[in-house]
C-alpha cells in the first residue's frame, strides 16, 4: 500500500548516468533512509529501447518504483532512427501480455511526443513514433506520458486523434486554454520544478486552471530541480518544493496537495 502522505513522483529517470556523480550512486540515493521515509512511489520513465529495459530492471529491484516504457522524440531521431516498426516491437515485447505488464510493473507508455527545440528536427520521424505509440497505448489500454516542447499545437492535434487514449502532459508548458481543453478530455497535467521558477508566469497560470482531481507532481530527475535548487541535480526529495508551490497556487495546504497529487497519480496509473 502506497502511503498517501509521502511524495509520489510521476516522472523520473533514475537510470541516468548523472547519478553516478553521487556518493553511493543511484542505489545509495534510492535506498537511503531519507528517501525511503519521504518518497512513497516513483514512476521511472524510459526514453528508448535500452532505457525502457533499464526502468523495468529498477522497478523489479525497488518495491516503490514502477515503470513506463517508450521512445522519446529526440531519442527517436538520435538513437532509434528509421526502424520504427522494429524498435516499437521491442517496446511491445515488454508489455504484450497482462503477465508481462504485471511482472515488469509497467503502468504507462512514455515518454513519447514531440520536441521541436533541439535542432535539426525530423518532424516526420517524430510523428511516426508518436502516432504508433499512441496506437500501442490504445491497443493495451495504457495511459501515455507526453513530452511536448515547442510543439503545443501538433501535440494537441495528436491527442485529439486518439479520443480513447488518456494520459499525462508531463512538465506542463502549454497555455492555460489548451490545458483546460485537455482536462475536459480527461487528461492529467503534471508540474515539475519549473512551476517554482520566478519567471514561470505561464506555467503558474496553467497550474491555476487545472482542476484539483487532474493535478500531478514530478521531478523529471535528474533535470528541472525546483527553486532554490535550480541548475542542480534533481531527485524526488526536492519535489516537496514543487508541491508547496502548487498548493500555494491553489490556496490549499501542503498536506492537502500532497494527498491530492498522490491519489490522482494512483488513479491514472491504476496503482493501489
Amino acid at each position: 500500500m502506497i502511503d498517501k502522505n509521502k511524495l509520489f513522483d510521476t516522472h523520473a529517470h533514475y537510470y541516468s548516468r548523472k547519478f553516478d556523480e553521487l556518493s553511493g550512486g543511484v542505489d545509495g540515493l534510492l535506498s537511503s533512509a531519507e528517501f525511503q521515509s519521504s518518497v512513497g512511489c516513483v514512476v521511472n520513465i524510459g526514453a528508448d529501447v535500452e532505457t525502457s529495459k533499464a526502468v523495468v530492471a529498477q522497478a523489479k529491484k525497488y518495491d516503490f518504483i514502477y515503470s513506463a516504457v517508450g521512445i522519446h522524440p529526440t531519442e527517436a531521431q538520435n538513437v532509434c532512427g528509421e526502424d520504427v516498426e522494429g524498435n516499437l516491437a521491442k517496446i511491445e515485447e515488454l508489455l504484450n501480455t497482462p503477465e508481462k505488464r504485471s511482472e515488469n510493473k509497467i503502468v504507462a507508455i512514455g515518454e513519447i511526443g514531440f520536441d521541436y527545440y533541439w535542432q535539426p528536427v525530423d518532424r516526420e520521424l517524430q510523428y511516426k513514433y508518436f502516432y504508433e505509440q499512441m496506437r500501442l497505448a490504445e491497443k493495451y489500454g495504457l495511459p501515455v506520458i507526453i513530452h511536448d516542447r515547442d510543439a503545443h499545437g501538433d501535440t494537441f492535434d495528436m491527442i485529439c486523434q486518439f479520443p480513447n487514449v488518456r494520459g499525462i502532459l508531463h512538465s506542463c508548458s502549454m497555455s492555460d486554454e489548451m490545458v483546460r481543453q485537455l482536462c475536459q478530455r480527461g487528461w492529467y497535467i503534471s508540474f515539475s520544478g519549473t512551476v517554482t521558477f520566478k519567471n514561470a508566469h505561464k506555467v503558474k497560470a496553467a497550474c491555476a486552471v487545472v482542476p484539483i482531481d487532474r493535478l500531478l507532481s514530478e521531478t523529471d530527475a535528474p533535470y528541472l530541480a525546483p527553486h532554490p535548487y535550480r541548475g542542480q541535480m534533481n531527485n524526488s526529495l526536492l519535489m516537496e518544493n514543487t508541491v508547496r508551490e502548487m498548493a500555494e497556487i491553489h490556496n490549499i495546504s501542503y498536506e492537502q496537495m500532497l494527498q491530492i497529487t498522490n491519489e490522482n497519480a494512483r488513479r491514472i496509473f491504476s496503482i493501489d
